[in-house]
């Protein structure tokens, strides 16, 4: 489970980053609690207790107990160098003090969807926690790869062979049960036969894509302007 909190002593702006975020994982289909707080006491009050968060969005313009106070006592009195934190302002004047709480990133309102989402990307890819595992059956046996490794699927008929950076490998099933367990790491269904890992796709043709290791796969003329918007979406929100 994915732990996320997020405060703000602005209701308004709390809702906003939690319907960003629930959204989100409804996308990826993957487990993300929230937790939200309206002030820096509350926060710290619960971090105390022994319960922690995988990535904090923090305001800094709180009263009584600022954000940079809160990511202060994190850091040093916590000594909770792990959970990572995203400050949400709307000035531009705190960037030195927030040296010593080494902060993610700077988010500036008012807030942008896709701001909260690249920062939940980079926070899961930091923890290691989503570096995600495929797993196909051979036989009687389950086997495993890390998607991270994965270049892409081709299916003929019922045979599937997937390639990977370091081998390729075969086994029976579906195309579309493969896409169901990666598409929420940046895979694309560019055609009935393949599926492809966008993070190895080097050069992207209006028919066609390269892929690192050099093969070149098609992309069916039904599927062109779908993949041409998950490209567009991909770059904007800076998945390399």
């Amino acid at each position: 489970m994915y732990r996320i909190a997020i405060c703000d002593d602005e209701q308004l702006i709390c809702s906003q980053i939690e319907n960003i975020v629930l959204q989100y994982a409804m996308e990826i289909n993957e487990p993300i609690e929230t937790q939200v707080f309206y002030s820096g006491e509350e926060l710290c009050k619960f971090l105390a207790m022994g319960d922690g968060f995988d990535l904090i969005f923090l305001d800094i313009e709180m009263k009584m107990l600022n954000g940079v106070e809160v990511g202060r006592r994190i850091r040093q009195d916590m000594d909770n160098q792990i959970t990572q934190i995203a400050y949400v302002s709307g000035k531009e004047s705190y960037y030195r003090e927030l040296f010593d709480v080494r902060p993610m990133h700077f988010i500036f309102k008012p807030i942008e969807a896709k701001e909260i989402i690249r920062d939940i990307k980079l926070a899961m890819k930091l923890s290691g926690k989503f570096s995600g595992i495929f797993k196909y059956k051979k036989g009687h046996e389950v086997n495993r790869i890390e998607v991270k490794k994965i270049l892409y699927f081709e299916s003929n008929n019922r045979e599937i062979r997937v390639v990977t950076t370091e081998n390729e490998e075969t086994f029976y099933g579906k195309l579309s049960d493969v896409y169901k367990q990666v598409s929420k790491y940046n895979f694309m269904f560019i055609h009935k036969s393949y599926v492809v890992n966008y993070l190895f796709v080097t050069k992207f043709k209006y028919d066609e894509v390269t892929m690192s290791n050099s093969d070149v796969l098609p992309i069916s003329q039904s599927r062109r302007k779908m993949i041409r918007e998950m490209q567009i979406k991909f770059e904007k929100e800076g998945i390399l």
